[in-house]
């Protein structure tokens, strides 16, 4: 019985390259569950406090990205150069889009990319390390993050940082948050991911270009102008969003699939 058992464990993974090239279905479970695991364990990296650990964690994102062989092309490069903190808008499409943040993090050594509801420990993949962390040190961790975030009207001045609201977060609810904490806007648009389609079963090597877009400042804005900002506000995401998309949806630009 054991032969047999060995007989089929050596079979099924000799049987693992040609499924994962002819079976699309295969393919995606297959790349999922690899990004699945390596996120996880990547986001372990974010319970403990030491030196370098943004770097770290944005290195080990790179090279999530580079196995999965989706490449991330940055627009608006300049935007990223300013010296304030500012509260991004995203139009975020799967969990994939933090690779491409942790991409933004790990060529622009001087920015930094927060939280705002898991400052310290949370980011930058899961729910597991904030929960490790009052385990290991709740003190630390409610110290640091009240006092950046709730113990203060305003951010203390972080230089260079973008501020990540929960993905739960309405455009008004960050224009809310970013008017209190006396912050401008950013938008990050992403273009469709075309390789990624849960619906069809389709997770393909690709190309996704991030567009920074200039900052938008708030200064004057009161709370009843917040829904007419909001509106504005999406749809220049919208505009930009149609734009690099049509370039992702030339030929020459996507990875054919099977």
């Amino acid at each position: 019985m054991a032969v047999w058992q060995e007989i089929a464990f050596v079979a099924f993974f000799i049987s693992l390259p040609f499924l994962y090239d002819t079976r699309r279905s295969f393919r995606y479970h297959f790349r999922l569950a690899t990004f699945t695991v390596l996120a996880a364990l990547t986001s372990l990296l974010a319970v403990f406090h030491y030196k370098h650990r943004a770097r770290l964690i944005a290195y080990f994102g790179q090279q999530i990205s580079d196995l999965l062989c989706i490449e991330w092309r940055l627009r608006g490069k300049k935007n990223l150069k300013s010296k304030r903190s500012r509260v991004a808008i995203i139009n975020y499409q799967t969990d994939i889009d933090i690779l491409g943040l942790l991409h933004l993090n790990y060529f622009e050594t001087e920015l930094n990319i927060i939280s705002e509801t898991n400052l310290i420990n949370l980011w930058p993949f899961s729910f597991f390390p904030w929960l490790l962390s009052l385990a290991l040190c709740p003190i630390q961790f409610f110290n640091t993050s009240l006092e950046l975030l709730y113990l203060s009207p305003t951010i203390i001045d972080l230089g260079p940082t973008i501020i990540l609201p929960s993905t739960k977060m309405s455009n008004e609810e960050t224009i809310k948050m970013a008017l209190k904490k006396k912050l401008p806007i950013q938008p990050i648009v992403y273009s469709k991911c075309y390789f990624i389609n849960k619906e069809k079963h389709l997770f393909e090597p690709g190309r996704t270009i991030i567009s920074v877009m200039p900052i938008i400042e708030t200064d004057g804005l009161l709370e009843s102008d917040v829904s007419e900002f909001s509106n504005e506000i999406s749809t220049r995401i919208r505009a930009e969003y149609d734009c690099i998309s049509k370039i992702t949806e030339l030929r020459d630009y996507q990875t054919p699939y099977l």
